[in-house]
C-alpha cells in the first residue's frame, strides 16, 4: 500500500513537469506573484501611454501603463518595424494577460520567436486601463532575433496599440528614443521623424482620394463632353496636370519616406504590396503619357502623320490610369494606418461607382443628343449650314467671288489666297484657319478647298492615311457653322427646279428656292449588272433639268437618308442617265456613225431633248453588310420616303478656265460613276468636232461646248472586276474611238479586267494593278491633274506611288 502511494506520488510530480515542459513551449510566461512595484525611469509617450524601465543586474524590467483600455501593446526595438526585435503585451491571451517574444521582418503581422525569453511579472488589466510588467536578459543569447541592450546605450523604439482583442492591424504607432539608464524619474519622450510624416500621410490619403475620385472624372468630362467649347483641351490638360503631378510628388514621397520598407517588398502585407506596386505602375505610366501628351499637342499642332497612333496610346494608356487609380484607392481605403483621415473601403467604393457611373450617363446623353441634333440637322427643310456668315473680312469676300462669280479652279484659289483655309461642307464654305484638329493640325492642311461631306458623315476616311472613317459629331459640325463664310450658288447649274401648281416650270421672276432637302420617292430601278441598279426618284414639287450649261456641275453630288434611319450616304448627280438624256445620247452617236461611215443621215431625227425631266436617277451598288443604306434602298424600294439632300459640294472643279490641262483619271469599280457626266460631255464635245458642219443642230441648247476644256487631254485608266461592272461603256468606248478616229488626243481610255475580254478598240493596261502603272509611267511632270476614285485600299496604294514619285499633292484629287 506505501509503495503504491509512492508511485502515485511520484506519477503526480512527473505529470507536473509534463505539464510545467508543455506551458513552457507554448512559450507563454507568467508570474503568480503580481509585481507591479513602479520603476526607477519612466517616459510619458502619448495616447495616455507610459513606458516605464529599469535595469536590474543582468535584466531590463519594463512596465508599460495605459490610461485606456486596450487590448494589445507592441514594444519594439527599432524605429520601425523593418527587423526589430518586438515584445507584445497582450491583455488577454488565452483567457489571461501573456507576454510574447516576436520579431518583425517588415510591415506585417510579426511571427512569434520560437525562444521565449520575456517574463510576465504582472498585470492589472481592468475596462478602463491596461497596466502590465515584464522582464528579459540584456543578452538573451538569441543572436538571431533579439538585440543585445546595454546600460547607458541609447536606442530608438516604436510603440504600437489596438483595441482590439486579435492580434492584427494597430490602431497606430509612434517612433521615440531612449536611454537606458536608471533613477531618470519620469520624462516627456521626445518623438522621433521616422518614415512618411502623418501629414504627408494625411495629404496623401485626402488628396488623392478626391483627385481620382472625382477630379478625373471631371476632367475627362471637360476632354470628352465639352468638345464645342474651344477651351475643353486646355481645362482637360490642366486639371490632369495638377492631378498627375501631385499623385507623382505625393506617391514619391510615401515611397522616399517607406524606403525602409521596400528593402523586403515580398513580406509587406498583400494590401500594402499591392498598393505600393499599382503606385508605382501608375507614376511610371502617368510619366510616359505626359511625354505622350506633349509629344501629341505637338503632332496634333504640327504635320505629324502618326499623331492617330499617338492619340491611340495616349487614351489607351489614361483608361489604364484611370482604372488602376480607381482600384488603388479601392486598396488604399483598405489600409489601416496612422493618418486621422480615415476613409473605409465601402467610401471608396460609392465615390467610385458614383463617378463611373455619371460618366456612363454623360456618355449616354451625349451619344442620344448627338443623334438627336444631326436628325434635327437632316430633318430641316433649310440646312443648318446655309445660313450666311455674320462675320466677312477681304480674304472672305474674295473667295466668294472666285468661287460663285468668276468660277475659278480650287488651286487657282488657292494659290490666290495662300493664307486662308477654307473648306466646303455641303453647300456652304467655312473658314477652318484657327481650328485644332484632334486628329493632327495636317488634316487640317490636308483639306484646305476640299468637299470634306464624306468625312463628315464617316463614309470615308482622309485618303493616304491609315484612319479609319469618323461620323463627326453634332459639335464638330457647330464649329463648322460658327465659322461660315457663305454658301455656293448654284443657280442655273443647280439640276432640280420647283416646279408650280400646275406642274410648269417657274418664270424666272417667280423661281422658289429648292430646299436644302426634298422627299422622294423610288418610282423605277433597272438592272445594270449584278448588284448595280439605276434608280429613278420622283419629289411632286420638283422636276429635273436635262440640260445644264457650263462644267462647274460636274461631279456634284446628293446625300441620300431614309426617314426611319440616321445613316446616309453621299451618291454622284447624273445629269446623263436621265431617260432623257439617254436617248438624247443615242440620237447622237447615231447620227455621228453614219455619217462617218458616210451613210444618209437625213433620215435620222436629232428631237431637241426635254427641258425637264420627273424623275433624278442614281447608280447605287448593294453592298450586304449590316446596316448598309445600300442594302435598304435595294430592298425596301418604292415602300418608304427617303430624304435627298443637294446638290452639295462643288462638284470636279472644272470651270471656262480648265484649259491647256493634261488630266489623269484613276478609277475603279463604280468609281467611275463621278466622271459619267464628265465623259458624257466630252462625248458631245467630240461629236461638234467629228461633225463640224451640224454642230449647232448637234447643240440644240447653244451649251457651245468647244469653248470648254480647251486643248485639254483626258486619260483615263479604270478597273473592273468584268465587263459588265463597266457602267457606261457603249459611249465610252465610243467616245475612245472617236477621239483616235479624230487624232485630237483629247480622250483616251486604257481598261483592265480581272475576268473577262476587253472591247476591241480598247487599250488594255500592261500593269498588273495602278501601284505599278503609277511608278512606271507616271512621273511628277506627266499630268496637271491626277483624279482618283475607287475602293479604300486602292486609293490609298494609288497616293503611296504618287508621293514615292514625288507627284506634288496639289495635282492629286481623291473623289
Amino acid at each position: 500500500m506505501r509503495k503504491h502511494i509512492q508511485n502515485t506520488l511520484l506519477f503526480i510530480i512527473s505529470l507536473g513537469f509534463v505539464l510545467t515542459s508543455q506551458f513552457e513551449e507554448q512559450r507563454v510566461f507568467q508570474q503568480n506573484q503580481n509585481d507591479l512595484t513602479p520603476l526607477s525611469s519612466s517616459l510619458s509617450l502619448t495616447n495616455g501611454i507610459t513606458l516605464n524601465f529599469e535595469i536590474q543586474g543582468t535584466d531590463i524590467v519594463f512596465m508599460i501603463e495605459s490610461t485606456k483600455p486596450q487590448g494589445w501593446i507592441g514594444l519594439g526595438f527599432g524605429a520601425t518595424m523593418t527587423n526589430t526585435d518586438m515584445a507584445i503585451f497582450f491583455a488577454n491571451m488565452n483567457g489571461q494577460p501573456a507576454v510574447q517574444d516576436a520579431y518583425s521582418t517588415n510591415t506585417v503581422r510579426p511571427p512569434f520567436d520560437t525562444q521565449q525569453d520575456w517574463t510576465l511579472l504582472g498585470s492589472s488589466i481592468t475596462s478602463n486601463s491596461f497596466q502590465m510588467k515584464a522582464k528579459r536578459a540584456l543578452n538573451t543569447g538569441d543572436t538571431n532575433n533579439d538585440i543585445i541592450l546595454q546600460q547607458g546605450q541609447t536606442y530608438n523604439f516604436c510603440i504600437a496599440w489596438s483595441s482590439s482583442q486579435t492580434f492584427g492591424y494597430h490602431d497606430s504607432y509612434y517612433s521615440y528614443s531612449i536611454t537606458l539608464t536608471n533613477s531618470q524619474g519620469n520624462k516627456q519622450a521626445s518623438e522621433i521623424s521616422v518614415g512618411v510624416p502623418k501629414d504627408t500621410l494625411n495629404i496623401h490619403k485626402i488628396w488623392l482620394f478626391y483627385a481620382w475620385g472625382i477630379g478625373a472624372d471631371i476632367a475627362i468630362f471637360f476632354g470628352r463632353y465639352l468638345k464645342a467649347w474651344k477651351h475643353h483641351t486646355l481645362v482637360h490638360s490642366i486639371l490632369f496636370f495638377i492631378i498627375n503631378i501631385s499623385t507623382i510628388i505625393l506617391e514619391a514621397l510615401v515611397i522616399n519616406g517607406n524606403d525602409y520598407k521596400l528593402k523586403n517588398v515580398d513580406n509587406l502585407d498583400k494590401n500594402v504590396k499591392n498598393h505600393f506596386i499599382i503606385g508605382c505602375v501608375i507614376m511610371a505610366l502617368i510619366i510616359l503619357q505626359h511625354v505622350g501628351g506633349i509629344l501629341l499637342k505637338f503632332g496634333i499642332e504640327g504635320t505629324n502623320k502618326h499623331v492617330n497612333t499617338m492619340k491611340k496610346f495616349h487614351l489607351v494608356s489614361g483608361i489604364i490610369i484611370y482604372l488602376l487609380a480607381k482600384t488603388n484607392l479601392l486598396i488604399g481605403t483598405d489600409i489601416n494606418n496612422i493618418t486621422q483621415a480615415n476613409y473605409t473601403y465601402s467610401q471608396g467604393v460609392i465615390i467610385s461607382v458614383i463617378s463611373i457611373v455619371c460618366l456612363f450617363l454623360c456618355e449616354l446623353f451625349s451619344r442620344l443628343y448627338n443623334y438627336k441634333s444631326l436628325k434635327q440637322i437632316h430633318n430641316s427643310r433649310n440646312s443648318y449650314l446655309t445660313q450666311q456668315s455674320s462675320f466677312e473680312n477681304l480674304e472672305h469676300q474674295e473667295l466668294m467671288r472666285m468661287l460663285n462669280d468668276e468660277k475659278r479652279e480650287i488651286s487657282q484659289i488657292k494659290a490666290a489666297l495662300p493664307n486662308l483655309k477654307w473648306v466646303i461642307y455641303n453647300q456652304g464654305v467655312y473658314d477652318i484657319s484657327n481650328f485644332v484638329h484632334p486628329g493632327g493640325q495636317f488634316i487640317i492642311n490636308e483639306i484646305i478647298g476640299k468637299e470634306i461631306g464624306r468625312y463628315m458623315i464617316g463614309a470615308f476616311p482622309l485618303e493616304g492615311y491609315n484612319f479609319k472613317p469618323h461620323n463627326h459629331s453634332f459639335a464638330a459640325i457647330k464649329l463648322l457653322k460658327e465659322n461660315k463664310i457663305g454658301s455656293l450658288k448654284y443657280e442655273e447649274s443647280n439640276m432640280l427646279q420647283v416646279v408650280n401648281q400646275e406642274n410648269e416650270p417657274q418664270k424666272p421672276a417667280q423661281k422658289l428656292k429648292v430646299q436644302f432637302y426634298n422627299l422622294f420617292k423610288m418610282v423605277k430601278r433597272i438592272q445594270l449588272c449584278e448588284n448595280i441598279y439605276k434608280f429613278d426618284f420622283q419629289a411632286n414639287d420638283l422636276q429635273v433639268k436635262n440640260i445644264l450649261h457650263g462644267v462647274d456641275w460636274i461631279g456634284r453630288h446628293y446625300m441620300i437618308k431614309t426617314q426611319d434611319s440616321s445613316k446616309s450616304r453621299l451618291y454622284t448627280q447624273l445629269n446623263c442617265m436621265t431617260e432623257e438624256n439617254i436617248n438624247f445620247r443615242q440620237q447622237l452617236i447615231n447620227y455621228t456613225q453614219n455619217y462617218i461611215e458616210k451613210k444618209n443621215t437625213d433620215n435620222i431625227e436629232i428631237r431637241n431633248v426635254s427641258q425637264f425631266s420627273q424623275s433624278l436617277p442614281f447608280i447605287i451598288k448593294k453592298y450586304n453588310f449590316s446596316g448598309a443604306l445600300s442594302k435598304k434602298i435595294h430592298e425596301k424600294n418604292t415602300s418608304i420616303d427617303y430624304q435627298i439632300y443637294g446638290p452639295l459640294g462643288n462638284g470636279l472643279g472644272f470651270s471656262e478656265l480648265t484649259k491647256n490641262q493634261e488630266i489623269c483619271i484613276l478609277c475603279g469599280g463604280t468609281g467611275i460613276l463621278p466622271f459619267l457626266d464628265l465623259f458624257d460631255f466630252l462625248l458631245k464635245k467630240q461629236i461638234q468636232q467629228t461633225v463640224p458642219d451640224r454642230a449647232k443642230e448637234l447643240d440644240p441648247f447653244n451649251i457651245s461646248y468647244d469653248q470648254y476644256f480647251q486643248d485639254c487631254k483626258f486619260t483615263v485608266y479604270a478597273a473592273f472586276y468584268q465587263i459588265d461592272d463597266f457602267i457606261g461603256r457603249e459611249w465610252i468606248v465610243y467616245l475612245n474611238q472617236l477621239s483616235k478616229l479624230s487624232n485630237n488626243n483629247l480622250f483616251r481610255f486604257v481598261l483592265k479586267l480581272s475576268k473577262g475580254t476587253i472591247p476591241e478598240g480598247i487599250e488594255k493596261l500592261k500593269q498588273n494593278n495602278f501601284q505599278e502603272l503609277i511608278l512606271s509611267e507616271i512621273k511628277s511632270d506627266s499630268y496637271d491633274k491626277i483624279f482618283i476614285c475607287g475602293p479604300p485600299i486602292m486609293y490609298n496604294k494609288a497616293m503611296e506611288s504618287l508621293e514615292q514619285n514625288k507627284v506634288e499633292k496639289n495635282k492629286i484629287f481623291v473623289v
